[in-house]
């Protein structure tokens, strides 16, 4: 039996590894991480692998799988320079896991969501749990999907936030989010969710809601955690402070990365509460919050801890996400992209293309400041892949790309750079060249939408 868990070097993934290793002995782990891993037991086999990269999956992935864990959120820094929302990074990564189980055999693939509430408008945190939610079935996967609210453990970020909070304030101003309820839910219980449905194919196909406690608000959960962990607290409620300025005194209090802390807090304004129908269990709904803090650690932790992984300097990731017009594949995005490209540059930027070679110059073919290269033999019309060969402007040894592919039921089609390294000093070509690309793929997204309107 063969196993695979994205986001395994995670504090859920690494704690799913042991029940699984339980459950099933004969079992093998492959265990999938952004950085190098040692592993401590025969049976587990960890794997570097860029989520970003389709080909790392294959190559990292065994050729039969029977079922796969996806506890993967993008919610870090994925190069010193992203251009682009941690929402169409989860879409790249959803899907090119999705396409990499798609002939393995798979018998179950079981996906950590987040709560959804019944508001129309989400944020873009919940939106994106919702897309990837949707990406797994747009590949006709065999999906079981369990939503969770804050999870109370150790590692976890948003409990890591909560906790330095109280810690940290003596008299805490409490904007009107923090009336908000939710459900939240403890460790354990996941991890007994996740780690019974595995293998239970009879919860292929279906999407159900964990549970720890009865719902509280944000508030009260901040009274009752000062209250276990002995500490003197004044909570005083107003009326104002919008999310917008909650999210930045809540990163500076508790020193959180401000990728991690803005969409958690904007998402806070949405009641998450576990639905009662779709409960996977409800033999804990009932619990108070209290009782499932007993068992909790309030030990704090730095930060930076949330992402381990080091990246890579000088490298760009650039993300835009397009809507596609009613009809057209990715294959017909990079087309128009190419023709496109030809007027509005010019005359400072001639681009050519010949066969699968499409090349970027100064002038009237002056300087050849990009060139790439069109791979056959990776893309398809719903994905095309052109690799960053050289020119002036790329450094020498690092082998970028550019992306085009179609997401979403083909509603949206992701146009992306990926590991690209310039050869322009960084601070030059962060405010030149990088601007400039940027702008292009605005332009050519807007020419795209007026085309069809």
């Amino acid at each position: 039996m063969n196993i695979v868990v994205a986001g395994a070097s995670g504090y859920i993934g690494r704690e799913i590894i042991l029940r699984l290793l339980e459950k099933f002995p004969e079992a093998t782990i492959t265990a999938l991480s952004r950085s190098e891993q040692k592993s401590d037991h025969p049976r587990v086999l960890w794997k570097p692998c860029d989520l970003f990269s389709l080909r790392s999956l294959e190559l990292a992935l065994p050729k039969t799988i029977d079922f796969a864990l996806y506890l993967v959120h993008s919610m870090g820094p994925t190069a010193q320079l992203d251009q682009g929302s941690f929402a169409d990074y989860d879409l790249i990564l959803a899907d090119n896991f999705a396409r990499s189980l798609k002939d393995s055999g798979l018998k179950q693939l079981i996906y950590l969501s987040g709560l959804i509430p019944e508001d129309t408008k989400l944020s873009l945190h919940l939106q994106s749990r919702l897309e990837m939610e949707d990406i797994f079935h747009d590949h006709a996967l065999p999906a079981t999907i369990f939503r969770a609210g804050l999870i109370l453990g150790e590692s976890g970020s948003s409990f890591q936030i909560l906790i330095k909070l109280v810690k940290r304030l003596p008299i805490m101003i409490c904007p009107r989010w923090t009336q908000t309820l939710t459900t939240p839910v403890d460790l354990e219980t996941v991890l007994t969710a996740i780690s019974s449905a595995t293998s239970d194919l009879s919860h292929v196909g279906k999407t159900y809601d964990l549970a720890g406690c009865k719902p509280l608000t944000y508030l009260e959960m901040m009274r009752q955690t000062a209250k276990e962990m002995k500490l003197k607290r004044l909570f005083l409620s107003v009326p104002f402070f919008t999310p917008t300025l909650s999210r930045l005194w809540v990163s500076l209090i508790t020193n959180s990365p401000r990728d991690l802390v803005y969409p958690l807090v904007e998402s806070l304004e949405h009641p998450m509460l576990a639905r009662k129908s779709h409960l996977f269990s409800d033999e804990f709904a009932d619990r108070t919050y209290r009782e499932i803090l007993k068992n909790s650690s309030f030990k704090s932790k730095s930060g930076k801890s949330f992402f381990r992984f080091r990246i890579r300097r000088n490298t760009v990731r650039s993300v835009q996400r397009i809507q596609l017009p009613l009809g057209k594949n990715a294959q017909w995005v990079k087309n128009e992209y190419l023709i496109w490209l030809t007027t509005f540059l010019t005359p400072v930027i001639v681009v050519e293309q010949n066969a699968n070679i499409v090349i970027f110059s100064l002038f009237k073919r002056s300087l050849r400041l990009i060139e790439m290269e069109l791979s056959d033999t990776r893309s398809d019309p719903d994905r095309q892949i052109l690799y960053i060969t050289k020119g002036l402007l790329v450094s020498q040894g690092y082998r970028g790309r550019l992306e085009f592919r179609v997401v979403l039921n083909r509603r949206f089609v992701i146009a992306a750079i990926h590991d690209f390294k310039p050869a322009l000093p960084w601070f030059i070509y962060k405010y030149t060249q990088a601007k400039l690309h940027l702008f292009v793929m605005k332009a050519f997204a807007k020419q795209i939408s007026s085309d069809q309107s």
